[in-house]
């Protein structure tokens, strides 16, 4: 297996254990903003599945390449997971945040 193949199906698996693992968080801490980062994970695993298989994916009718619409979903949940955690009392970026203003 050659070294390109090999970081695309480490980084696949990878991030197919990240999300599974924010969903048990989400689940047991009963903290729903988890579910982003489970996003999140899910458009990356999507990405590197579709490098690792070699498709030239576009959205159809289009020669936009579905791998940037992926990334894009990836960062919207991101972004949502920050802004959401911002106000939420005790996290980090709360407690950074915080800091900050002082």
């Amino acid at each position: 297996m050659e070294l390109s193949r090999f970081v695309a199906l480490f980084l696949l698996v990878t991030f197919l254990g990240h999300g599974i693992a924010f969903i048990a968080l989400g689940l047991k801490r009963r903290k729903g903003y988890y579910l982003f980062l489970t996003g999140t994970f899910v458009f990356l695993t999507a990405i590197y599945l579709i490098k690792f298989e070699g498709w030239e994916l576009s959205v159809p009718g289009t020669d936009f390449p579905a791998t940037w619409l992926l990334r894009i979903g990836a960062t919207l949940c991101t972004l949502a997971y920050l802004k959401t955690i911002a106000g939420e009392e005790g996290t980090w970026l709360w407690k950074l945040l915080r800091r900050k203003q002082r």
